[in-house]
């Protein structure tokens, strides 16, 4: 009679328990980690951001969602999703083509144009996504959401 032996998910795929976010940050190596861990505490210090940990399939995964709300606890859009992916942490900024234009593409470093540009689009939204290995890329980063953040609460306000 032989045994069969299961490989044990990471914490990651696990689709039937949640974890919690050490848990999958954990085995993402050192300097992406550093990476991940400035974009979590940055994303979330915005007025109105909240993160949550939400199971988004067998390609994302467990993946964080920072979701904008308004003062009275409504969802204006979600902001920014972060997958944390051990082998490589993915951010996704989802753009409507209305803030893509309110954007000043011109003034964006690079590597922000470069990912709004080869993003993909589907049902009215261009998803850009960057992989993050740099502190430095993360700056650019946050210039986008700060912009996209600014934007999304004058939307509201209108």
């Amino acid at each position: 009679m032989t045994t069969t032996v299961y490989d044990v998910n990471s914490p990651w795929e696990d689709r039937w328990e949640m974890p919690q976010t050490e848990q999958l940050l954990a085995p993402i190596e050192e300097q992406r980690r550093k990476v991940v861990d400035i974009l979590i505490k940055q994303i979330s210090a915005y007025p109105g951001v909240h993160q949550t940990l939400i199971w988004h399939g067998t390609a994302w995964k467990w993946t964080l969602q920072f979701s904008l709300y308004n003062e009275d606890g409504g969802l204006i859009d979600t902001l920014a999703y972060l997958v944390p992916n051990p082998e490589s942490p993915v951010l996704c900024i989802p753009l409507k083509p209305s803030t893509v234009e309110k954007l000043p593409l011109k003034r964006l470093n690079r590597y922000i144009r470069d990912g709004i540009r080869v993003a993909k689009r589907a049902v009215d939204i261009y998803w850009a996504v960057w992989n993050p290995t740099a502190v430095t890329e993360t700056e650019h980063l946050m210039d986008l959401i700060k912009r996209r953040h600014k934007i999304l609460l004058a939307l509201k306000a209108e």
